[in-house]
């Protein structure tokens, strides 16, 4: 027997083989305030010190009509000020009065949203742009938001990715992401009841538009930014159907204006053709998201070339490979690169290093990471995989590394190459205070071993007091660095392939949770 719960009767009446499908209802009411005091409250203690609350509460759970998911916002809410003067105020709220019927839940979720932070409204809201019950990677989203330019910069001693996984976090506390795992993986997912709350309360300036309601929605001359779901499982009349509506588009939306493009799902010839027709004039985008079109950019976006606003870029095409890249090393302001496995074996033009404003560069295979020229010029970089010394090609130099001083991931390769403490000093490791995994390479399989200048070069390569992952391979020097355990605090240490007469005292060194030795 398979049960299929829906919020739709029509989609009951469709997948339905009995004529009178099950109507669920709220918890009953014990275990629901078991349920929402939970949520309120840390423990027994706490809800026992705050009894005087229990009252004007018992009110407030009435109106969340015994649903869970009403249950964790607004008790998360009354959580962050357990005060009977913000709990009436809930209570009191207008916002009830917008109840469309004895089990609308809305207006709960819509009053949990208004006491968000301004900060995290626009993170949430924005996020609705992605389809129902799209798997966020936690990256993926804050990328997302940097693109947008919402994060708001902090004191100086967070990167954009502190302030963003700090976001993510508040709203997964406040119950409007859950954390989920996908093959293993950690994940986030937004019920479709706060997509629904999400594309409401920015639906005059957000649009998401699919098969089922695009000949329905308002289209409002301040929408800015836009997104396309193609479900692939649509019939040929719905697809036909989809399209034309998709070009009755081009009368209403203000083409010229949009600053978010997203297209989700695969196209056919003629959706592409629809599409290249539809965003013709669409040159201040600053946010495009292509990532499994099969068909070239520019038969989608004719002036892709002259899209210099753009601050987040994922593309997924195949075509026209070399040009494409020598186009994108005009996108001055771009923040964020997300290049498909379609470049796995691209060969990066030099002008890359042009986009100073990059911060990160998202490739199919790491090694690309090291055919950037000049890596030097891209100061704001976050993430440079690696990095191989080449004192003989002008671009790879150890000096090369100075400036770099946002880094959060580091690996420097073919370390062989350097042979004083001064050109070690040129990478400026110890400056670069947000970095958290390095990794310092050593050819293995090369010729030619110095251990006494291995030994000074590693000893001159020390990083500032906290790592959370440190690789060391390759390294035929004859001691491990003094600064290891003692200067530089690890919490994963891998050594592989060094040549080390002891091993650091692993047993005294602070805050190490996981080492892995090879030979």
């Amino acid at each position: 027997m398979i049960f299929v719960t829906t919020r739709f009767p029509t989609i009951a009446k469709i997948v339905g083989t009995i004529n009178n499908p099950i109507k669920l209802k709220g918890l009953e009411t014990d275990f629901f305030r078991e349920l929402f005091h939970s949520f309120v409250f840390a423990d027994d203690q706490c809800r026992k010190d705050h009894h005087f609350l229990l009252e004007t509460g018992d009110k407030i759970m009435v109106k969340l009509k015994g649903s869970p998911l009403a249950a964790k916002t607004v008790g998360r809410l009354l959580r962050k000020d357990l005060n009977l003067r913000h709990w009436t105020r809930v209570l009191e709220s207008r916002e009830w009065e917008r109840q469309a019927n004895v089990n609308d839940i809305m207006p709960a979720l819509k009053l949990s949203y208004d006491y968000l932070p301004f900060h995290l409204q626009r993170c949430f809201s924005y996020s609705a742009l992605f389809p129902e019950d799209f798997q966020f990677n936690g990256t993926l989203l804050v990328n997302f938001w940097m693109g947008l330019d919402i994060l708001q910069s902090g004191d100086g001693t967070q990167t954009f990715e502190d302030i963003g996984l700090g976001n993510l976090n508040d709203l997964v506390t406040y119950g409007f992401f859950r954390e989920d795992k996908t093959n293993g993986h950690l994940c986030y997912v937004m019920h479709d009841l706060l997509h629904d709350l999400a594309l409401q309360v920015v639906s005059h300036e957000c649009l998401s538009l699919h098969r089922s309601n695009v000949g329905l929605v308002k289209i409002q001359p301040s929408i800015r930014h836009l997104s396309i779901i193609i479900d692939v499982a649509d019939d040929s009349v719905s697809r036909e159907n989809f399209k034309s509506q998709l070009r009755k588009l081009k009368t209403s939306l203000k083409i010229k204006q949009l600053h978010t493009l997203m297209l989700f799902g695969e196209m056919d010839d003629g959706f592409v053709n629809t599409l290249g027709d539809l965003f013709r004039e669409a040159n201040a985008l600053r946010v495009l998201r292509l990532n499994q079109t099969l068909y070239s950019v520019e038969s989608i976006l004719h002036n892709f070339s002259a899209l210099v606003h753009l601050r987040y870029l994922s593309l997924g095409t195949k075509y026209e490979r070399d040009k494409i890249l020598l186009t994108i090393s005009r996108f001055y302001h771009l923040k964020i690169l997300s290049l498909g496995s379609w470049c796995q074996y691209c060969h990066l033009p030099k002008e890359l290093s042009n986009l100073v404003n990059m911060r990160r560069f998202f490739t199919p295979a790491d090694e690309l990471h090291s055919d950037i020229i000049n890596v030097g010029k891209l100061r704001l970089l976050e993430e440079l995989k690696i990095f191989r010394v080449n004192k003989k090609s002008d671009g790879f130099e150890p000096s090369q590394l100075e400036h770099l001083t946002e880094l959060r991931e580091l690996g420097v390769y073919n370390l062989e190459n350097i042979h004083t403490i001064e050109e070690a000093a040129q990478t400026n490791l110890g400056e670069k205070i947000h970095l958290e995994r390095l990794t310092l390479d050593w050819d293995s399989e090369r010729s030619n071993t110095e251990p006494g200048v291995e030994a000074v070069v590693l000893e001159s390569l020390q990083p500032h007091r906290y790592l959370q992952e440190l690789c060391i391979r390759g390294h035929k020097g004859s001691s491990f660095p003094t600064w290891l355990g003692d200067k530089v605090i690890v919490e994963s240490l891998h050594l592989s392939g060094v040549s080390w007469q002891c091993l650091p005292p692993l047993g005294k060194m602070w805050g190490l949770g996981k080492v892995i030795l090879k030979h």
